[in-house]
């Protein structure tokens, strides 16, 4: 008599969870590329739509008891902070980002926790902005967008990978279960050669770009650690539905928001800038 099959492991090619991811992965990852590479109004409402998702889905989970303008608030002052990025407004999209947090503040206040309203809208609608910024310009943003997501991509994908596979112990549990110190080493690994590679593939110093992946990718492992203990925070598993495998939009591009954050902080103030940025 044999016995019942051994359970897949988790993050296993055969695992339906990673098989969605996987699939999932296929059909957004290149439309998104195609919308880096055209850049303009396309790449500002694509972000835009993203935006409001987040959004969405972060008062969604959050405030329980939030009425429709709670959502109209937030998902308001990312669309608008991504659409005005755009435009090259970087004063008006400040004074938006900034608006928009406070009365999101003021709508929240008689339901408790106002900072926690303040503090997601602005946290989405500055990375929303930061991100199409960022790809202002044309041959020097498409670099500048590109080399952040391999950094961030590859990162991600190695730092879950090996989290599965190998596990071992646990980065910081009362965040994430299921992060762990290999994980954490895999995606810093991987991370600084992607961005090593792109590095020598576009024409950049490749030991300058390593140094800017590395706390690059480490940015990208805090905001999903920053994510999980929100939704543990909430008591929420994932952020929506909206992507297999995934969860909602906020569970798959929670490591690029502190990541495009930390990118514009550097463009801003590192000694030669951010690859491609300045081009």
């Amino acid at each position: 008599m044999t016995g019942a099959p051994a359970p897949r492991r988790k993050g296993a090619p055969g695992d339906p969870v990673f098989v969605r991811r996987v699939l999932s992965a296929l059909v957004l990852g290149p439309a998104a590329l195609a919308l880096v590479w055209a850049g303009g109004t396309a790449f500002s409402i694509f972000i835009a739509a993203f935006a409001a998702a987040m959004a969405w889905e972060w008062v969604r989970m959050s405030d329980k008891a939030a009425p429709p303008r709670a959502f109209a608030i937030a998902t308001g002052t990312a669309v608008g902070a991504a659409l005005l990025a755009g435009q090259a407004e970087p004063g008006w999209t400040a004074a938006w980002i900034a608006g928009g947090a406070v009365f999101a503040g003021l709508d929240r206040r008689r339901r408790g926790r106002a900072y926690e309203a303040v503090a997601g809208v602005a946290y989405i609608a500055l990375a929303a902005a930061m991100l199409v910024s960022l790809r202002e310009g044309e041959q020097g943003g498409l670099i500048a967008v590109l080399f952040l997501l391999a950094v961030v991509w590859s990162a991600d994908i190695f730092a879950y990978l090996a989290g599965s596979w190998i596990g071992g112990p646990k980065l910081l549990p009362a965040a994430s279960p299921n992060k762990t110190w290999a994980g954490l080493a895999a995606g810093l690994i991987f991370g600084i050669a992607a961005g090593a590679g792109v590095a020598q593939i576009m024409g950049f110093d490749p030991i300058y770009a390593a140094l800017i992946a590395a706390p690059t990718a480490l940015a990208a492992v805090l905001g999903d650690l920053v994510m999980s203990r929100a939704k543990r925070r909430f008591g929420v598993k994932d952020a929506g539905t909206l992507i297999p495998g995934h969860g909602g939009v906020l569970d798959r591009v929670d490591a690029l928001m502190m990541a495009v954050l930390f990118a514009g902080v550097w463009r801003a103030a590192g000694p030669d800038g951010w690859p491609g940025a300045g081009l």
